[in-house]
């Protein structure tokens, strides 16, 4: 199994700090917003970036421009903003552009050792939200798995209110016969559709067509999914499930983050955890996305509310996880991505199992059975299984044992952690 290593790196033109362990790459740029602009499993990137603005860097006035939209600088990656957005009153955060939070050049520190690789950066003080923002980044040895801790502090003087917002741009963009690129119809996000959601149609549309046929709703596998149909758009989901993920069949890969759900706190953007964001035909604002070569689908997970005391600080959490798949994520569980749910059918005897799975620890694929009161009755070691390659469960056992419930969890190969992926009724 590989160390963690960590070195000083120039990235499409930018200085970086690049964090690796032999499954994942990890590259930020300190000096664009605090980004992280690279997180490749293997040779796969899944993170989106602009080719156009690779390596630019820009003024402070260069940043903000005019302040519409136009002259945002979306260099692409993962950013942390403040929530809600808008432009009505102070209570609200004016950007993008921001050339402070979203633009300004943070502060880093990395450390690295064997056992674990992390980077922290630290945004200049913000006078007008009243925020300093600080993103750290952690990885362990033969995992995919990223630890992001993203902290607020109060810079001011006043009592103020936000929400933690990280926002992720995924790379949707497909090669052409021609050598150019285009929109990859096959990608898409997912997450669990709340049973008891405010809205009718389990989301709501933010922005864009309101018939937009991107956004639907699976009630079968109990999920909202946005499809990649270039069309412009965005709808807020109030998911109670912790997990939202991004599948690219193209690259046989998916990216899925795990957060915490708070019930009964206040969410912004009328109650919202998770929302969707896609570029494509139609306009926003002064930019018309048409005109450009951009193609990306958005992930964006937020905090519920924080009440923000002078120099108070408040973090919030989030998991990072890539694996190599085959299908559509359906659910995302701490152990890894499920595109075929797990099933145990009885026959002549014989216990069957059946399932396809991603993880994101290389290690031991265990089978617990346990009893009507949640103990456990065998434990059974099926296969080595990776992040870099998919898993699929055809399994007899025979003779059958008589349980109630079947379990199988990822065994992580360094730590000996076990992280559950699936479960279900026998």
């Amino acid at each position: 199994m590989i160390d963690c290593t960590l070195k000083k790196s120039n990235f499409r033109g930018w200085d970086s700090i690049e964090i690796q362990n032999g499954l994942i790459r990890l590259v930020a740029v300190p000096d664009i917003g605090g980004r992280v602009m690279a997180y490749d499993l293997g040779n796969l990137p899944m993170i989106f970036v602009d080719n156009d603005l690779a390596g630019q860097l820009f003024s402070p006035q260069e940043n903000q421009g005019d302040g519409s939209l136009a002259a945002w600088k979306n260099y692409g990656g993962d950013k942390t903003w403040p929530s809600p957005q808008g432009w009505d009153n102070d209570d609200q955060w004016h950007g993008p552009p921001d050339p402070v939070l979203d633009t300004g050049k943070y502060q880093a520190v990395s450390y690295c050792d064997a056992y674990a690789a992390w980077i922290e950066m630290t945004s200049p003080e913000d006078q007008r939200t009243g925020m300093q923002i600080t993103r750290r980044f952690e990885i362990h040895p033969g995992s995919s798995r990223v630890a992001v801790k993203l902290s607020f502090k109060n810079i001011s003087q006043r009592k103020v209110k936000w929400s933690i917002w990280d926002v992720i741009q995924l790379d949707a963009s497909l090669r052409t016969q021609g050598g150019g690129f285009s929109h990859d119809p096959a990608c898409s996000i997912t997450t669990q559709l709340n049973p008891e959601s405010r809205f009718d149609k389990g989301y709501y549309v933010m922005f864009g067509d309101q018939a937009n046929p991107q956004w639907k709703v699976d009630r079968v596998n109990g999920l909202v999914e946005a499809g990649y149909l270039w069309e412009i758009g965005k709808i807020g989901i109030d998911t109670n499930g912790g997990w939202v993920a991004f599948t690219n069949p193209s690259k046989g890969c998916a990216f899925a983050e795990l957060f915490k759900h708070f019930p009964g706190e206040e969410y912004p953007d009328d109650g919202v955890g998770v929302e969707y964001w896609t570029v494509g035909r139609g306009k926003v604002a002064n930019l018309d996305y048409e005109q450009t070569s951009i193609y990306l689908m958005e992930v964006e997970v937020l905090s519920p509310y924080y009440q923000f005391l002078p120099g108070q600080v408040q973090s919030f959490d989030v998991s990072w996880g890539l694996c190599k798949l085959d299908g559509q994520v359906l659910n995302v569980m701490p152990g890894g991505c499920t595109t075929m749910p797990l099933k145990a059918a009885i026959s002549a005897g014989k216990l069957n199992l059946s399932g396809a799975f991603g993880v994101f620890d290389s290690g031991e694929l265990l089978l617990q059975g346990l009893d009507v009161d949640g103990n456990t009755l065998f434990e059974i070691q099926l296969q080595e299984v990776s992040p870099d390659q998919p898993v699929k469960i055809l399994y007899v056992l025979e003779p059958f044992p008589e349980c109630e419930q079947i379990r199988l969890f990822v065994k992580n190969r360094i730590d000996q952690n076990s992280c559950l992926l699936a479960e279900c009724r026998v």
